[in-house]
Protein backbone atom coordinates (compact mmCIF):
# COMPACT_ATOMS: atom_id res chain seq x y z
CA UNK A 1 0.00 0.00 0.00
CA UNK A 2 1.39 3.40 -1.00
CA UNK A 3 2.01 6.16 1.53
CA UNK A 4 -0.88 8.20 0.10
CA UNK A 5 -3.23 5.23 0.33
CA UNK A 6 -2.20 4.63 3.95
CA UNK A 7 -2.90 8.27 4.85
CA UNK A 8 -6.34 8.17 3.17
CA UNK A 9 -7.14 4.88 4.92
CA UNK A 10 -6.09 6.37 8.26
CA UNK A 11 -8.29 9.42 7.75
CA UNK A 12 -11.25 7.27 6.70
CA UNK A 13 -10.84 5.10 9.78
CA UNK A 14 -10.72 8.18 11.98
CA UNK A 15 -13.88 9.60 10.40
CA UNK A 16 -15.62 6.24 10.83
CA UNK A 17 -14.73 6.13 14.54
CA UNK A 18 -15.91 9.70 15.04
CA UNK A 19 -19.23 9.04 13.30
CA UNK A 20 -19.78 6.00 15.53
CA UNK A 21 -19.01 8.10 18.58
CA UNK A 22 -21.40 10.83 17.47
CA UNK A 23 -24.16 8.26 16.92
CA UNK A 24 -23.55 6.77 20.36
CA UNK A 25 -23.70 10.22 21.98
CA UNK A 26 -26.88 11.06 20.07
CA UNK A 27 -28.43 7.76 21.12
CA UNK A 28 -27.55 8.42 24.76
CA UNK A 29 -28.95 11.93 24.55
CA UNK A 30 -32.27 10.86 23.05
CA UNK A 31 -32.61 7.90 25.39
CA UNK A 32 -32.42 10.36 28.26
CA UNK A 33 -35.27 12.35 26.73
CA UNK A 34 -33.07 15.30 25.83
CA UNK A 35 -33.16 16.88 22.38
CA UNK A 36 -29.87 18.13 20.95
CA UNK A 37 -29.43 21.77 21.79
CA UNK A 38 -32.32 21.68 24.28
CA UNK A 39 -32.23 21.96 28.07
CA UNK A 40 -29.88 19.42 29.57
CA UNK A 41 -28.05 18.70 26.32
CA UNK A 42 -24.31 18.63 26.75
CA UNK A 43 -21.69 19.67 24.25
CA UNK A 44 -18.02 18.69 24.07
CA UNK A 45 -16.16 20.64 26.79
CA UNK A 46 -13.04 22.63 25.93
CA UNK A 47 -10.16 23.07 28.32
CA UNK A 48 -8.92 26.43 27.01
CA UNK A 49 -10.90 29.47 25.93
CA UNK A 50 -8.40 32.37 26.11
CA UNK A 51 -7.11 32.12 22.53
CA UNK A 52 -10.25 30.75 20.95
CA UNK A 53 -12.25 33.94 21.00
CA UNK A 54 -9.51 35.63 18.98
CA UNK A 55 -9.24 32.64 16.64
CA UNK A 56 -13.00 32.56 16.18
CA UNK A 57 -13.11 36.24 15.22
CA UNK A 58 -10.27 35.70 12.75
CA UNK A 59 -12.07 32.74 11.22
CA UNK A 60 -15.32 34.67 10.93
CA UNK A 61 -13.50 37.63 9.38
CA UNK A 62 -11.84 35.47 6.74
CA UNK A 63 -15.04 33.62 5.85
CA UNK A 64 -17.17 36.80 5.79
CA UNK A 65 -14.68 38.59 3.57
CA UNK A 66 -14.78 35.77 1.03
CA UNK A 67 -18.56 35.44 1.04
CA UNK A 68 -18.76 32.16 2.92
CA UNK A 69 -21.96 30.17 2.43
CA UNK A 70 -23.03 27.03 4.34
CA UNK A 71 -22.16 23.83 2.49
CA UNK A 72 -24.33 20.76 2.01
CA UNK A 73 -21.55 18.25 1.42
CA UNK A 74 -21.25 15.15 3.62
CA UNK A 75 -19.19 15.47 6.80
CA UNK A 76 -16.79 12.76 5.63
CA UNK A 77 -15.97 14.45 2.31
CA UNK A 78 -15.55 17.82 4.02
CA UNK A 79 -13.28 16.34 6.66
CA UNK A 80 -11.23 14.60 3.98
CA UNK A 81 -10.78 17.79 1.96
CA UNK A 82 -9.74 19.78 5.03
CA UNK A 83 -7.22 17.12 6.03
CA UNK A 84 -5.69 17.06 2.55
CA UNK A 85 -5.57 20.87 2.29
CA UNK A 86 -3.33 21.20 5.35
CA UNK A 87 -1.66 17.78 5.01
CA UNK A 88 -3.02 16.50 8.31
CA UNK A 89 -3.01 12.76 9.00
CA UNK A 90 -1.84 12.30 12.61
CA UNK A 91 -4.53 11.49 15.22
CA UNK A 92 -3.84 14.70 17.17
CA UNK A 93 -4.18 16.76 13.97
CA UNK A 94 -7.45 15.06 13.05
CA UNK A 95 -8.79 15.59 16.57
CA UNK A 96 -7.88 19.29 16.32
CA UNK A 97 -9.78 19.62 13.02
CA UNK A 98 -12.79 17.94 14.59
CA UNK A 99 -12.64 20.34 17.55
CA UNK A 100 -12.51 23.34 15.22
CA UNK A 101 -15.40 21.98 13.19
CA UNK A 102 -17.53 21.53 16.30
CA UNK A 103 -16.70 24.95 17.68
CA UNK A 104 -16.76 27.14 14.59
CA UNK A 105 -18.93 25.16 12.11
CA UNK A 106 -17.35 22.61 9.77
CA UNK A 107 -18.36 24.67 6.72
CA UNK A 108 -16.34 27.65 7.92
CA UNK A 109 -13.34 25.40 8.56
CA UNK A 110 -13.68 24.00 5.02
CA UNK A 111 -13.84 27.48 3.56
CA UNK A 112 -10.72 28.46 5.48
CA UNK A 113 -8.96 25.30 4.24
CA UNK A 114 -9.70 26.40 0.68
CA UNK A 115 -8.91 30.10 1.03
CA UNK A 116 -6.37 30.30 3.87
CA UNK A 117 -4.81 26.85 4.47
CA UNK A 118 -1.77 28.33 6.26
CA UNK A 119 -3.96 30.11 8.78
CA UNK A 120 -5.94 26.93 9.34
CA UNK A 121 -2.73 24.94 9.75
CA UNK A 122 -1.67 27.39 12.47
CA UNK A 123 -5.08 27.11 14.16
CA UNK A 124 -4.73 23.31 14.17
CA UNK A 125 -1.21 23.50 15.60
CA UNK A 126 -2.40 25.91 18.31
CA UNK A 127 -5.22 23.55 19.22
CA UNK A 128 -2.77 20.65 19.50
CA UNK A 129 -0.56 22.72 21.82
CA UNK A 130 -3.59 23.57 23.97
CA UNK A 131 -4.51 19.90 24.25
CA UNK A 132 -0.95 18.93 25.23
CA UNK A 133 -0.78 21.73 27.78
CA UNK A 134 -4.07 20.63 29.31
CA UNK A 135 -3.02 16.98 29.48
CA UNK A 136 0.36 17.91 30.98
CA UNK A 137 -1.18 20.12 33.67
CA UNK A 138 -3.79 17.46 34.44
CA UNK A 139 -1.16 14.74 34.83
CA UNK A 140 0.99 17.02 37.00
CA UNK A 141 -1.98 17.77 39.25
CA UNK A 142 -2.82 14.08 39.57
CA UNK A 143 0.83 13.30 40.34
CA UNK A 144 0.97 15.93 43.10
CA UNK A 145 -2.31 14.77 44.60
CA UNK A 146 -1.16 11.14 44.54
CA UNK A 147 2.16 12.07 46.14
CA UNK A 148 0.42 13.97 48.94
CA UNK A 149 -2.00 11.15 49.73
CA UNK A 150 0.81 8.60 49.81
CA UNK A 151 2.78 10.85 52.15
CA UNK A 152 -0.24 11.60 54.35
CA UNK A 153 -1.20 7.93 54.67
CA UNK A 154 2.35 6.77 55.38
CA UNK A 155 2.10 5.14 58.81
CA UNK A 156 5.85 4.78 59.31
CA UNK A 157 5.93 8.29 60.81
CA UNK A 158 3.62 10.31 63.01
CA UNK A 159 2.26 13.66 61.71
CA UNK A 160 4.69 15.46 64.04
CA UNK A 161 7.63 13.52 62.57
CA UNK A 162 6.48 14.25 59.02
CA UNK A 163 6.32 18.00 59.64
CA UNK A 164 9.63 17.97 61.53
CA UNK A 165 11.49 16.10 58.79
CA UNK A 166 9.98 18.32 56.09
CA UNK A 167 11.12 21.47 57.89
CA UNK A 168 14.67 20.10 58.16
CA UNK A 169 14.66 19.38 54.42
CA UNK A 170 13.42 22.92 53.71
CA UNK A 171 16.10 24.37 56.00
CA UNK A 172 18.86 22.43 54.20
CA UNK A 173 17.49 23.44 50.78
CA UNK A 174 17.39 27.10 51.85
CA UNK A 175 20.99 26.86 53.02
CA UNK A 176 22.03 25.67 49.56
CA UNK A 177 19.94 28.42 47.98
CA UNK A 178 21.56 31.02 50.24
CA UNK A 179 25.04 29.82 49.20
CA UNK A 180 24.12 30.14 45.52
CA UNK A 181 22.76 33.67 46.00
CA UNK A 182 25.92 34.73 47.89
CA UNK A 183 28.15 33.35 45.12
CA UNK A 184 26.29 35.39 42.51
CA UNK A 185 26.37 38.53 44.64
CA UNK A 186 30.12 38.14 45.11
CA UNK A 187 30.60 37.63 41.36
CA UNK A 188 28.52 40.71 40.60
CA UNK A 189 30.55 42.82 43.04
CA UNK A 190 33.99 41.60 41.93
CA UNK A 191 33.25 42.05 38.22
CA UNK A 192 31.39 45.34 38.79
CA UNK A 193 28.32 44.03 36.99
CA UNK A 194 25.11 46.02 36.70
CA UNK A 195 21.58 44.71 36.55
CA UNK A 196 21.37 46.16 33.03
CA UNK A 197 23.93 43.54 31.99
CA UNK A 198 21.57 40.68 32.78
CA UNK A 199 19.60 38.82 30.15
CA UNK A 200 15.94 39.66 29.81
CA UNK A 201 14.98 36.20 31.03
CA UNK A 202 17.22 36.67 34.08
CA UNK A 203 15.18 39.73 35.12
CA UNK A 204 11.98 37.72 34.71
CA UNK A 205 13.42 34.85 36.77
CA UNK A 206 14.49 37.21 39.56
CA UNK A 207 11.00 38.71 39.72
CA UNK A 208 9.35 35.29 39.88
CA UNK A 209 11.82 34.07 42.51
CA UNK A 210 11.14 37.12 44.68
CA UNK A 211 7.38 36.60 44.38
CA UNK A 212 7.65 32.91 45.24
CA UNK A 213 9.84 33.60 48.26
CA UNK A 214 7.26 36.07 49.59
CA UNK A 215 4.47 33.52 49.12
CA UNK A 216 6.59 30.82 50.73
CA UNK A 217 7.30 33.06 53.71
CA UNK A 218 3.55 33.50 54.18
CA UNK A 219 3.02 29.74 54.06
CA UNK A 220 5.82 29.14 56.59
CA UNK A 221 4.18 31.76 58.77
CA UNK A 222 0.89 29.83 58.63
CA UNK A 223 2.77 26.71 59.79
CA UNK A 224 4.42 28.62 62.64
CA UNK A 225 1.53 30.65 63.98
CA UNK A 226 -0.99 29.15 66.35
CA UNK A 227 -4.46 28.57 64.93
Amino acid sequence: MSKRAKIIAKIKEYIRSQVVRELEEASTTYSAGVAPGGPGHYFTPYAFRSKRKKDKEKLKKITRAGGYKPVNESYSSIFMEISKAIKANRPDELDAIRDLGEEYDIGRVLYMARKAPRSLRKAVDDRIKERKQFIKSKKLKELKEGRYHDWRNDESMTPKQKVGRSMREIRDALNELDKTVKMNLKLKTELNMKSEDYWKNTHKALTKISERLVKMANKIGNLKWKI
